[in-house]
């Protein structure tokens, strides 16, 4: 059976000793919720980068589109940067049940943002794993542009100096983290102002764990996470948990 993540079980208590615990808790919690407010500032007054290049993308239908087209009307755009490089015959897992998180476009579309996805599989190979999964988003092929990597999304040397979340090669082996070449999971966000795109803020490794509801949820739990080495790629397709009835069944 699994045990916790601190490797022990929580100790036995009474009911009047677990509030003490809880209450002291409780100001930790709050005290990290006042700091993630204050880091969502710094995160919201970082400099924007204006984008001058011209990137392309295919619509699923097989559309060429720009950058500028992805905002739809909206001043903010979010890009998740979904793995599924073009000799993939499926996305990968862990981007999978990210998606899977990702919300109703149109809660976000209402505060003037919009959301897509972008990888670099042709569309023909998107189009048939989007159904399959029962994702609503839009989906874009970067497969003809240099977007995946001038962003941090994609890990090739012999095509630019690469970085692996912001570090170079020898920057991240010194920490002594292991390199790795390829596609990469993450965010960019980009601001339109008076037609001119801007570069904001991008985000990867763990720091996507945020709109992963089901960490989010085990993070309450006892035993935790319950996560090894490949993250959320350890949790299946939705249409791979046989063992378990679907929703209404």
């Amino acid at each position: 059976m699994s045990q916790p993540e601190d490797k022990g079980r929580p100790k036995i208590a009474s009911r009047e000793e677990w509030l003490v615990a809880r209450k002291a808790l409780l100001e930790k919690e709050k005290e990290l919720t006042r700091a993630n407010d204050a880091l969502s500032a710094e995160r919201r007054a970082l400099p924007m980068v204006r984008v001058d290049k011209r990137y392309t993308f295919r619509s699923l239908g097989g559309e060429v589109v720009t950058l500028a087209d992805l905002f739809d009307g909206k001043d903010q755009l979010i890009v998740y940067h979904f793995m599924f490089a073009p000799n993939d015959d499926q996305g990968c897992y862990g981007c999978s049940h990210t998606a899977d998180a990702l919300p109703d476009v149109r809660h976000l579309r209402l505060k003037n943002t919009n959301l897509v996805c972008v990888s670099r599989a042709p569309p023909d190979k998107l189009r048939p794993f989007r159904v399959r999964n029962g994702w609503t988003w839009p989906w874009f092929s970067s497969q003809d542009s240099d977007f995946n990597y001038d962003f941090g999304a994609t890990v090739d040397e012999a095509r630019l100096p690469a970085e692996l979340n912001f570090r170079s090669k020898g920057e991240t082996q010194a920490l002594g983290k292991s390199w790795y070449t390829g596609d990469v999971p993450g965010f960019s966000i980009f601001f339109r102002n008076d037609g001119r795109v801007f570069h904001t803020y991008s985000t990867f490794a763990r720091g996507g764990d945020k709109v992963i509801p089901t960490l989010q949820l085990l993070d309450m739990t006892p035993l935790g996470r319950q996560i090894g080495p490949y993250g959320p790629a350890e949790f299946k397709l939705k249409d791979e948990y046989d063992d378990e009835p679907a929703l209404g069944s």
